[in-house]
């Protein structure tokens, strides 16, 4: 009989390894053949079996799930010297409906399957939230649908088009057209894959709440504001940043429309990242939300602004784990804390190529602001491996308010850049340091 509890994680990210307790449990790993050959052979030690997926090496954040009976005939084998799974845990964006699909086949707790669906399929996630809170207009399209049906869409939408996957991420796959003779010019040329959605383009500045649900009650809240967006940074490579709020009114709002938008999907434990459109006339606007913690560095920001770790909490919630909250909470409660009004800076890599840093430029002038920095050394090489928003840097402040954060920051995003010498021999400048 198995001494210790077995837990299966769906997925593994480097910074994981830190927060999983190999100690006082047999923990099983399901990987994709890929991202197990870079596991380094210390933490693969740690794993009391890690069982390899046969996918395909692409970006498509639906494979994972398209490899549940893989999953589920690892775990099976695995059960057979560990004993039945306890709990199942999916941290990632393609990791949550596979892990509650193994929930459901070893009738284990947790966030269930049509639950999360929910939170990972764009149009589904609107039609339930639809009178609920402000969606934008949407249309399911597929490589099916007839070019009249395409016209009539495009002739209810003035302005610019968005073409979207439903269930993918990280803006990957994203296409954004200027007008709808556009978006039908390239629905003629290039076709419409399976699994879209087109959806009216909103004027509004990008908002992320991010937190912690527990028994069916927002935990925890954090309620920003983007400087640049996800869009812009993965295509254009420009720098992304974040400040949170710092007026309650607007908290409360989002607030109340963050419940409203959690309760009506059916979450009642888990991570969340929700974004929304603030409007010029101050309505928020539903954009998408994902059952998990909010990627980049947002988990960095919480653990070094308010020492709130938000991977171990999204641990301790799939486990039916306590928090380590003790009451529910904002960001704006915790400026008792010393931190007052948070964000932080995420300057983009320009260079797609294997480079080098060769020189760094902007730190003198770096505001008394920050709090934390991540600063690549000399010699550092990047695009090893390719990856989603691939960064230059990161900085962490606090200030007394959301202006003077915003200030700083675009201030950063304005002085700092690296200097790379491409492995090639060309060098690049990948930054604006040197305008």
């Amino acid at each position: 009989m198995a001494s210790k509890e077995h837990v299966v994680h769906v997925g593994f990210a480097d910074q994981d390894a830190a927060v999983i307790d190999f100690e006082k449990y047999d923990v099983t790993l399901l990987l994709d053949a890929f991202a197990a050959s870079r596991l380094p052979e210390d933490v693969r030690r740690r794993f009391a079996r890690v069982g390899i997926l046969a996918l395909p090496r692409r970006v498509d954040l639906d494979d994972y799930d398209r490899a549940s009976e893989q999953m589920i005939a690892l775990v099976r084998e695995f059960s057979r010297d560990l004993g039945e799974p306890s709990a199942i845990v999916g941290l990632y964006e393609n990791t949550t409906l596979p892990a509650a699909r193994l929930r459901e086949e070893f009738g284990l707790p947790g966030t269930d399957v049509r639950t999360t669906l929910l939170f990972r399929d764009k149009v589904l996630m609107k039609q339930a939230l639809n009178g609920v809170v402000r969606v934008p207009r949407y249309w399911d399209v597929d490589a099916a649908t007839p070019t009249a049906e395409l016209e009539d869409i495009a002739a209810g939408l003035p302005g610019k088009v968005v073409l979207k996957p439903r269930s993918q991420a990280a803006s990957f796959g994203i296409e954004i057209f200027d007008s709808a003779g556009d978006f039908l010019r390239y629905a003629r040329t290039e076709g419409i894959r399976d699994h879209y959605e087109v959806e009216e383009f909103v004027e509004g500045a990008v908002c992320h709440f991010d937190g912690l649900m527990r028994d069916g009650e927002i935990l925890f809240l954090s309620a920003a504001r983007y400087l640049g967006n996800c869009f812009d940074l993965q295509y254009g490579k420009e720098a992304l940043a974040s400040v949170c709020i710092d007026d309650p009114v607007q908290v409360r709002q989002i607030h109340e429309f963050t419940e409203r938008v959690l309760g009506t999907l059916g979450l009642r434990d888990g991570s969340f990242h929700l974004e929304a459109f603030r409007t010029p006339d101050g309505d928020l606007v539903f954009l998408e939300v994902a059952n998990r913690l909010g990627g980049g560095y947002i988990r960095r920001h919480f653990q070094e602004a308010y020492g709130l770790d938000l991977l171990a909490e999204s641990i301790a919630v799939c486990m039916n784990l306590p928090s380590a909250v003790e009451k529910a909470t904002t960001h704006l409660d915790l400026r008792a804390a010393g931190r007052g009004v948070t964000g932080w800076v995420h300057p983009a890599l320009q260079e797609d190529a294997l480079c080098q840093v060769k020189r760094i430029r902007g730190l003198d002038v770096c505001p008394d602001s920050v709090i934390y920095s991540e600063i690549p050394d000399i010699g550092k090489v990047f695009n090893r491996v390719p990856g989603f928003f691939v960064g230059s840097g990161l900085f962490i402040l606090a200030g007394e308010t959301t202006e003077s954060i915003e200030r700083d920051a675009l201030g950063i995003i304005e002085s700092y850049g690296i200097e790379v010498q491409l492995l090639d021999g060309s060098a690049v400048l990948t930054g604006p340091a040197d305008r």
